[in-house]
């Protein structure tokens, strides 16, 4: 199938309704000659309707060819769109994962640092210098030179390293729940993409089945059969087709825009056609549904990381104020005007933090934060069990959408019009049968297209409310 967009423009559109107001004109005006109608049925359809699709080939229009591939990626994507590949440029070059994984590393190499003692401190005292004198060091009492080390409350090194590495744990969950919604976001916009595509192709097969029922009428009002009425009718048709392949066409482009941004590339480069979703390949058993949790959603365990980094810091905070911290420290002093004039000292002191009510603030405003912390877990485990549920029942819905169209309403709706067109080649029924089967089916064909889309979907925030991937099952395997 062969249809270049070209034909589909606002210049083509502007002259097929420019020949269906000639076809109506000259009918009025002559009485319907059969061979001035005859002549004008091409104009009522697109010039390459019947012509093979590159695009549905999965060859490039010139439109997108004309940037040419620079990368192994880009030839591929402008080749086929597949998910895999998608996800793969997708997961590689996204600018929000590389700075989200920046952030994971800070948090780590800092987690390390926060359990490590004071920095040591180095003095030096020079006591009773003549001020006649200022620059005879040699006659001052004592030089003095002292090394010291701060020791914090036991414990309290401890609570601060493990809160750390609590809230390094946090960004890196947060760095996989960022990654999770990428993946949703692109399995999305490629199943918004595929939909346009396959709406748009189904559109240009309808076009062809519409051409001939254009012809159908054309022949029938030569055979005496047929009214004004019924040409008209297939004119307003085909316009009505133009404007919605127009329609698609623009969603097209969106959705085309939405995963090149994605995939950090311009919105405008090249894509091929996108791969078909197999209807086989997401079926999943109804009773693996009911088996599955949230406890794995990155969210979750996030703020499971963030309230043990609370409970760190109240188990430092209480430490602090329980235990008092200690400085030691050894001096070395030379007293020059001594007949000993090489000496040494020993400092010990410790805080006394029973008596700052300052540790009891900070205890209680800690065990607030993990109060508060714990109460976002709940919150965020209730929300994640609602997505679960709303995409679960989804998902139910759009399956047995798809079944009851692909095996009935689907065959039902070809068999109809196979009966119209059979009825009005015999006379038994007017253009307004034909044309009203003809978009049932095209409306049926839509339809199941669409609740593909919605399966696939539904899947895909089915495991990111999870966190996980689904069992996946063969038609033949999956429950009704």
């Amino acid at each position: 199938m062969k249809l270049c967009f070209v034909a589909l423009d606002s210049a083509a559109l502007g002259r097929h309704v420019r020949a269906g107001v000639l076809v109506a004109s000259v009918l009025l005006a002559v009485g319907g000659g059969a061979g001035d109608a005859r002549a004008d049925t091409p104009a009522d359809v697109p010039p390459s309707a019947g012509a093979p699709s590159e695009h549905a080939h999965g060859e490039a229009s010139p439109a997108r060819s004309s940037a040419t591939p620079r990368t192994k990626d880009d030839q591929e994507l402008a080749t086929e769109v597949t998910l895999a590949a998608v996800l793969r440029v997708a997961l590689a070059k996204n600018h929000d994962l590389a700075e989200a994984a920046q952030r994971v590393r800070a948090e780590r190499e800092a987690a390390p640092a926060l359990g490590r003692l004071p920095d040591p401190e180095f003095e030096y005292q020079l006591w009773a210098q003549p001020l006649s004198r200022p620059y005879a060091l040699d006659e001052a009492q004592m030089h003095m030179f002292g090394l010291s080390q701060r020791l914090p409350a036991p414990g309290t090194l401890s609570a601060r390293s493990e809160a750390a590495t609590a809230q390094a744990q946090v960004a890196t969950e947060s760095r996989r729940a960022s990654e999770q919604a990428l993946i949703a976001r692109v399995r999305r916009a490629y199943a918004e993409y595929y939909r346009t595509e396959r709406e748009y192709q189904i559109h240009v097969e309808h076009a062809k089945l519409a051409h001939g029922a254009v012809e159908m009428t054309h022949a029938a009002y030569q055979g005496g059969r047929g009214t004004q009425q019924d040409v008209l009718r297939a004119s307003v048709a085909i316009t009505r087709m133009h404007s919605e392949v127009a329609s698609i066409e623009a969603q097209r482009r969106t959705a085309q825009g939405l995963l090149n941004v994605l995939m950090a590339r311009p919105p405008d480069s090249p894509l091929g056609p996108p791969a078909p979703i197999d209807p086989v390949s997401i079926q999943v058993r109804l009773d693996e549904l009911a088996k599955l949790d949230v406890e794995g959603r990155p969210e979750l365990r996030a703020a499971k990381s963030a309230v043990a980094a609370r409970n760190s810091e109240i188990e430092g905070a209480r430490a602090a104020g329980r235990w008092p911290s200690f400085m030691v420290g050894v001096q070395y002093m030379y007293m020059p005007m001594e007949m000993e004039p090489h000496n040494y000292g020993v400092t010990l002191s410790m805080s006394v933090p029973w008596l700052n009510a300052r540790y009891g603030e900070e205890l209680r405003a800690a065990e607030a934060r993990a109060a508060a912390e714990q109460s976002a877990l709940l919150s965020t485990r209730d929300a994640a069990r609602y997505e679960l549920f709303e995409a679960v029942e989804r998902l139910k819905g759009a399956r047995q959408t798809y079944d009851i169209i692909e095996r009935t309403l689907l065959p039902q709706a070809r068999l109809s019009f196979e009966s119209a067109q059979a009825a009005y080649r015999g006379g038994a029924a007017d253009s307004i049968a034909l044309f009203d089967a003809l978009n049932s089916l095209l409306d049926v064909r839509i339809e199941r297209e669409r609740a593909l889309v919605r399966i696939d979907t539904a899947l895909a925030d089915i495991e990111r409310a999870r966190g996980g991937t689904l069992p996946i099952a063969h038609t033949s395997e999956a429950q009704p």
